[in-house]
């Protein structure tokens, strides 16, 4: 098993979002974890719940995860804004 693909299941992420990549540096004991999604997916407008098409994404955020051992784990993602036809442009929700 690959990292990408063990993370993926550690993570528990749907269908649509995959690992991209995954970077170790053992100097500052940090696990950085890039989630993408799929092109063509689509995701539900946060006030109304309808699948939408992707209109853009808003700048790379990191978050903090579970440490991997006694490695500090960050996920990294662009989100994905909708445009929804009732709400207009909406940030998606993250996995």
């Amino acid at each position: 098993m690959h990292e990408r693909e063990l993370y993926e299941r550690l993570l528990g992420l749907s269908a649509s979002w995959f690992v991209a990549d995954v970077k170790l540096n053992t100097v500052a004991q940090q696990v950085d974890v890039f989630v993408e999604h799929s092109q063509g997916t689509s995701f539900s407008c946060p006030e109304c719940g309808k699948a939408c098409r992707v209109y853009d994404h808003t700048a790379e955020r990191q978050w903090r995860h579970l440490d991997t051992m006694q490695f500090k784990t960050m996920l990294h993602a662009r989100p994905p804004r909708v445009r929804c036809q009732e709400h207009g442009i909406k940030q998606a929700s993250l996995p």
